[in-house]
């Protein structure tokens, strides 16, 4: 039975199959010819069942399971929105249900538009609307496809006039909640944002989220140039029918930033990074630490902040320089007020001491406070400035000042000339010398600061030392100015009330002086150039006088007080007793802590030349060697006056005299002086008694001094040596001369007296053709009233 049976089957099959190809290649040619004529009809049907209006469209090709249509328009007039291409994906099914599955927009060119604080995007306005007139309970409209993507899309706006073209691409996907994702990327910068909205349609959620953002092709937008690289991760959450209900958190990381336009340059590696969060309209964030490289090197991070329609708020510190500080800023909007303005006030405080590092200098304060009050506007602004300080110092020197404060009216725009402000400071010292105060005032010109004002010194009497200067705002350039112009010390002065050691010395004189203090990015740099001319002195218990006085000094660098080399102390005249110098000029150069290093001294002393080499005078040090070269010096003069002779001549003497001091007492160590050789001359000595009367008559030895006073009345030498050297608490010098008497003298060798004798009446006396002549003089060095007035003030 099974044969028949599949004979059977086969016969009718084969008789069948045949009909049933015709029959469905029959339904595909008639859906297929009139699918597009349906599809005219039905799509306009499904589109009008999403509450959009189509206005036109255009099928391209149609079938069972999708079409594509274009161009199609929604809308009329400016507002219309056109698609380039649509993809629609459907079955006969959902069409009949006015449903499709997908759809897939390409080509889409939409406006926007930002002005004067208002949002403007047309195709909203052509989106559904809910059917539910109670916008509490709004529900999402049904939307009668399951995903709606967008691509190769643009978003053409105007930002305040700025046109902007974003590329962007979405996809939405209806539901209970309706959840949209959109990437754009304007100027091709990236940002990917997502959505939820529902299960009503007031419920929004919304994301934004971008890496490596750079800011620098939004240069135009902002009102200083400003780049970056910023990470953004934002949430938040809104009751559409209740906009203050939105709620927000954010993360915000900025690297590589150049914010040159703002004055400011972060460190290479520095990041700004802010996190925070959004509610009742009010935004709550931080700021983690960020380091700053300029204009000044400083730490700065914001504990907490807060932005409102209404007011700011940031509580922040500052780290830098060795030190920290912490401060706060407000500002409150002022109500009422047409001009936009803010009451505002930034306060940074610490009262401890602290100590800056800064520029390669260190400065001590006691303390310090700074304030920033007034109002600010969008375009303007006036406020206070007020700082100070209980005290002042400067690094390792002695340099300290007392209370000092700088109040100072600033606006902006910036004026000309700005209402002056005032500064004082208080007690400047030098060590224990309190060397006086300071006021002034400084005013805003344009975006400098401008300052003058006077220190009234105790130094000198009635002596006032006026400056001035100014600062910039916007870059690190600050310069300072101040002089003496033709201050003449006081008749009777004495500088004992400087150095209570010069207590009996009068001076007179002339000073001037110049100088300036500058900073900028290279650091703080400062010089000063003075003289004293027309000076006298004298020493009120002495015979010490000096003439002629000028004192030359310039340093370029004031806050080390270092000089620069070659500077002069020169005088006419120093006499003490019968001591005469004359044109002596001392060269000099001031080095680091106190050193004097004295390049060359040198001097006219009895008709010739007396000079020095180079020597250091350092502070607290009581021991110095230094060697006098003398050339030219007359003999006469020189027995003159130190007091030990009368004499008068042409002889001429070179040599050193190394000069020590020890321990406050001043010694000569084997100084010699020589005439020049094979040079003679005559040489006449008078006054020399002194000699002779200490040793008693008729003995060798006074015939020996007579001899020698006889002889060097009118002697011609051959060569004259004098030694100096320094025996207890006396000088001793010691006169070699060899050559002969100018004429006979009255002396006679006695064999049996066993020397010259002195001879009367008609006796013819000797005619001396070589004589070696040796006198030795002691002379107590506080004779030489040279160093019994100057070097008792020394010590």
């Amino acid at each position: 039975m099974a044969a028949p049976f599949l004979k059977k089957l086969a016969k009718w099959s084969l008789l069948i199959t045949p009909w049933l190809l015709v029959l469905v290649l029959a339904t595909g040619w008639v859906l297929t010819s009139f699918a597009p004529r349906y599809l005219e009809n039905e799509i306009p049907r499904v589109i009008s069942a999403m509450g959009v209006d189509i206005t036109e469209f255009r099928i391209n090709h149609a079938g069972l399971f999708s079409a594509d249509l274009g161009p199609v328009q929604i809308g009329t007039g400016p507002t219309a929105v056109t698609f380039a291409s649509v993809h629609l994906t459907y079955t006969p099914t959902s069409l009949k249900a006015k449903r499709v599955s997908a759809i897939e927009l390409d080509g889409i060119s939409l406006t926007c538009s930002y002005e004067n604080g208002r949002l403007s995007l047309p195709i909203l306005d052509l989106l559904p609307q809910s059917e539910s007139s109670d916008t509490t309970d709004a529900t999402l409209p049904d939307l009668p496809f399951e995903t709606l993507t967008i691509r190769n899309g643009t978003l053409h706006c105007s930002i305040n006039g700025t046109p902007l073209s974003v590329p962007f691409e979405a996809t939405l996907t209806p539901g209970k909640t309706m959840r949209t994702s959109l990437r754009i990327r304007p100027r091709d910068q990236m940002v990917n944002l997502s959505g939820e909205l529902g299960p009503t349609l007031n419920d929004l959620a919304l994301s934004i989220q971008t890496n490596e953002f750079h800011l620098g092709p939004f240069s135009d937008f902002f009102p200083i140039p400003i780049a970056g690289q910023v990470d953004l991760d934002l949430t938040g959450h809104m009751d559409r029918a209740r906009p203050d209900s939105l709620t927000a958190e954010f993360t915000l990381t900025s690297r590589e930033n150049d914010l040159s336009g703002l004055g400011i340059k972060l460190v290479e590696t520095a990041a700004l990074s802010l996190s925070g969060t959004m509610t009742n309209h009010t935004i709550t964030f931080s700021m983690k630490p960020v380091s700053v490289a300029a204009p000044l090197p400083v730490t700065a991070a914001i504990q907490s902040g807060t932005i409102s329609p209404n007011s700011l708020f940031a509580q922040f510190t500052l780290a830098g320089a060795g030190v920290e500080m912490g401060g706060r800023f407000e500002a409150d909007k002022l109500p009422d007020n047409p001009h936009g303005l803010w009451d505002v006030a930034l306060t940074a405080a610490n009262p401890d001491d602290m100590t800056i590092e800064t520029a390669g200098r260190i400065i001590h304060l006691a303390g310090f406070i700074f304030s920033l009050r007034g109002t600010a506007g969008p375009d303007t602004a006036d406020v206070v400035l007020d700082c100070g300080t209980r005290g002042a110092g400067l690094g390792t020197t002695s340099i300290r000042t007392g209370k000092m404060r700088v109040t100072l009216p600033l606006a902006w725009p910036v004026p000309t000339r700005h209402t002056p402000g005032r500064m004082t400071l208080s007690s400047v010292r030098l060590g224990d010398r309190t060397l006086g105060n300071l006021t002034g005032t400084v005013r805003q010109q344009g975006t400098d600061l401008a300052y003058s004002g006077t220190l009234s010194t105790r130094l000198l009497p009635n002596l006032r030392i006026p400056f001035s200067g100014h600062s910039s705002m916007i870059s690190n350039r600050n310069l300072l100015n101040f002089g003496i112009e033709n201050y003449t010390l006081p008749t009777g002065f004495s500088p004992g009330s400087l150095v209570p050691e010069l207590n009996e010395i009068i001076l007179t004189g002339t000073l001037n002086a110049d100088g300036s203090i500058s900073m900028n990015k290279d650091g703080i740099h400062s010089r000063l150039s003075g003289n004293f001319s027309n000076g006298e002195l004298t020493v009120q218990e002495g015979t010490t006088s000096m003439t002629g006085i000028r004192l030359s000094f310039a340093t370029p660098d004031l806050l080390s007080m270092r000089s620069a080399p070659a500077q002069t102390l020169s005088f006419d005249t120093l006499q003490a007793g019968a001591i005469l110098i004359r044109n002596g000029q001392i060269m000099y150069q001031l080095e680091p802590e106190g050193v004097i290093l004295v390049e060359q001294a040198r001097f006219n002393w009895a008709g010739g030349h007396v000079s020095s080499r180079a020597f250091r005078v350092v502070p607290k040090s009581d021991a110095y060697d230094v060697t006098m070269f003398c050339s030219e010096l007359k003999l006469s003069e020189i027995l003159s006056q130190l007091g030990l002779a009368e004499a008068q001549g042409e002889a001429a003497m070179s040599g050193e005299l190394p000069i020590t001091w020890r321990d406050g007492k001043l010694s000569f160590n084997s100084g010699f002086l020589h005439s020049t050789p094979g040079q003679g001359g005559t040489i006449r000595v008078r006054a020399m008694d002194n000699l002779v009367a200490a040793i008693p008559e008729g003995t060798p030895q006074r015939g020996h001094i007579e001899l020698a006073q006889a002889a060097v009345r009118d002697f011609e030498y051959k060569w004259v040596r004098i030694k100096a050297d320094t025996v207890g608490e006396d000088l001793l010098v010691r006169l070699s001369v060899d050559g002969k008497p100018a004429g006979t003298l009255p002396f006679v060798y006695k064999r049996e007296f066993g020397g010259f004798m002195r001879v009367t009446g008609d006796v013819k006396g000797s005619n001396f053709q070589g004589l070696r002549l040796d006198v030795n003089f002691s002379v107590p060095l506080d004779r030489i009233l040279l160093y019994k007035d100057i070097m008792n003030v020394l010590e």
